[in-house]
């Protein structure tokens, strides 16, 4: 009988978290999740709020049912469904919200400089993207045309892609990966499907593989550190509040310690949640100074979700601006209830919106206030007599949208290794970990490839 209480622990209920635990524990082996949270999914969260069925992020899938998630999904025997997928997108210019593809005159049929771009993303190889891991989307495109209709064009689609709204900020790897999967598959630049009933039905299927294999996901607990001895994980200590502690008495310090023996552990969290569960002592310096550099480069926004009554469009598109009227931000914003009719009662409207901005501004609750103020104003510009059948109104900060922020040098091989170096049993996955791909795949891939290295080195023991 093994002395391990669990082959594996994962630290984390997100999509990478479950992820690695569904793919381990349908190949036998016994795991167990710990999530800090009371509930799981991660971000890939839904809820319900006054008869809607809310996402808290603006969570599409890309590529839907041939997307990294479903490959996952499919890999554990289950699939992915999906309620509708996007039929384009509309900016705001000219003081009105029209295709992207018009506004430009951006066409394959008479735009020469467009058809050397999509010509490029067919002939480019992956490895060749690879090697694209510290160049920005400006760079790479410069090298094609000089059509700054083109440019414009292209830079709509990697603010969407990659939350950030200078090109010289955009890394190309990123953005051409997404493109070129894209038109492999689906024949399109850019294409999204939405999960029916939300991004938590992406999860709930993996949780219930762990389950149905003899595996545990316990909610509402956290590991308060990853045990070390010479090189080699050990197992984990998992603190439990005192319940019957003096109300005075801060709970994190206050709390009794259950230790759980393992010779593996993921950890499924943010980089920069590592500190919290791993002591620097154990780690090799450069690692850690690693760590440290990137833990601050993340992307985030600021936005409004709003249930109306009444329907404002019926279209599938996506509705983006690179710089709104006063506040200056850029805007990503789509109605769910018209992907999925079953996230809005009936005959009423649910919008989802962000705004893109720098983290330390997504930090200070006074310009965040001050900023969903203007915003709201942007929006009785964009959306006209939208407030005369507003329900309700949720606003909402959103900070690590993509995990680490994709710019040049900070993706690809860039980003930390799914293992750690110089400490045996010990792997990462997530979206600041290795892993291509818009949001949720990026995490999938990060699991897949995690996984394929803990049982490699287990098969060599």
């Amino acid at each position: 009988m093994s002395e391990l209480d669990f082959d594996v622990v994962v630290i984390g209920a997100g999509i990478a978290g479950l992820g690695c635990a569904s793919l381990l524990a349908s190949r036998g082996l016994r795991v167990i999740v710990y999530e800090r949270l009371p509930y799981i999914g991660g971000r890939a969260t839904t809820m319900s709020f006054r008869g809607y069925t809310i996402d808290t992020g603006l969570h599409a899938l890309s590529r839907g049912d041939v997307s990294t998630v479903a490959e996952l999904l499919s890999t554990i025997g289950k699939r992915v469904e999906l309620a509708a997928w996007s039929e384009g997108v509309n900016v705001w210019e000219d003081n009105r919200w029209q295709d992207i593809t018009e506004y430009r005159e951006i066409r394959p049929s008479h735009n020469e400089d467009f058809k050397k771009v999509i010509k490029a993303l067919f002939e480019i190889t992956y490895p060749e993207i690879d090697g694209l891991d510290n160049t920005s989307l400006r760079e790479w495109m410069e090298g094609i045309t000089e059509n700054q209709e083109v440019y414009d064009f292209f830079s709509y689609l990697g603010m969407m892609i990659t939350t950030l709204t200078d090109w010289n900020e955009m890394a190309a790897s990123e953005i051409i990966y997404e493109m070129k999967k894209n038109l492999e598959v689906k024949g399109t630049l850019l294409t999204a499907g939405f999960p029916k009933g939300g991004s938590i039905n992406l999860v709930n299927p993996m949780a219930e593989v762990v389950r149905e294999n003899g595996g545990m996901i316990l909610t509402g607990t956290g590991v308060d550190e990853v045990l070390i001895e010479n090189g080699k994980v050990v197992g984990v200590a998992v603190e439990q509040p005192m319940g019957d502690a003096p109300k005075n008495f801060e709970p994190w310090l206050v709390h009794e310690t259950n230790f759980l023996r393992t010779d593996t552990v993921i950890c499924a969290v943010p980089i920069w949640s590592l500190e919290n569960l791993l002591s620097t002592d154990e780690l090799p310096s450069w690692f850690t100074s690693k760590i440290d550099s990137l833990s601050g480069e993340t992307s985030a926004a600021i936005g409004y979700l709003l249930g109306l009554d009444e329907i404002l469009w019926e279209d599938r598109k996506y509705r983006v601006s690179m710089s709104l009227p006063q506040t200056g931000l850029p805007l990503q914003c789509y109605a769910p209830s018209n992907f999925d009719p079953t996230t809005a009662p009936e005959g009423k409207f649910f919008i989802s919106m962000g705004c893109p901005c720098e983290p330390e501004n997504a930090f200070d609750k006074w310009w965040v206030r001050k900023g969903l103020d203007i915003l709201w104003d942007d929006l009785a510009q964009l959306f006209p007599h939208f407030e005369d059948h507003v329900e309700w109104v949720l606003p909402a900060r959103y900070i690590g949208i993509d995990g680490i922020a994709r710019k040049p040098g900070m993706v690809g091989k860039y980003k930390p290794d799914i293992k750690a170096s110089g400490v045996q049993g010990l792997y990462f996955a997530g979206d600041t970990y290795r892993g291509r791909g818009v949001g949720m795949n990026s995490a999938a891939e990060s699991a897949i490839m995690c996984i394929e290295r803990v049982l490699r080195d287990k098969a060599l023991k």
